[in-house]
């Protein structure tokens, strides 16, 4: 299966010092965790929401393949708080190298995925191919 993550041209797509520094939906500021998207264009979106509305730079959207035969564990959709512990403990327990869950940013209907980039199996998962992405200037109208 590949996954799709969003992020800085100068950063390595399995970088974890943004979630290292910043809490998220899914983790607490200090943990160390991977967000990537079911599709490209969740990814984007993602992105977008926490954009505050300024125009954002250029970026790579780069492709994860996580191997067929790998257990993704899943949750259910949790409020804020729930959900930061449940994530933050997720990645301490090991448990799985990867969680799925539901993306409020579309009700749900789509999944974002973490990886836990300390568990084993997170050797098995791989960077596969980058693009340049730029997102359409009509999305920024005061530019």
């Amino acid at each position: 299966m590949y996954v799709y993550r969003m992020h800085r041209i100068s950063s390595g797509a399995f970088d974890t010092s943004g979630a290292f520094l910043y809490s998220g939906r899914w983790h607490s500021a200090g943990t160390r965790v991977i967000y990537a998207a079911q599709h490209v264009s969740l990814a984007a979106l993602e992105i977008l929401i926490h954009s505050s509305r300024r125009p954002v730079p250029d970026m790579l959207m780069t492709e994860i393949e996580i191997p067929d035969q790998m257990s993704i564990e899943q949750t259910e959709w949790m409020e804020m708080d729930q959900s930061r512990r449940f994530g933050s403990e997720w990645v301490q327990s090991g448990r799985s190298a990867v969680l799925r869950v539901p993306s409020k940013a579309v009700n749900g209907l789509e999944f974002n995925f973490l990886i836990n980039p300390v568990h084993a199996d997170f050797q098995r998962i791989r960077q596969a191919v980058s693009h340049d992405f730029a997102f359409d200037r009509r999305l920024f109208p005061e530019l």
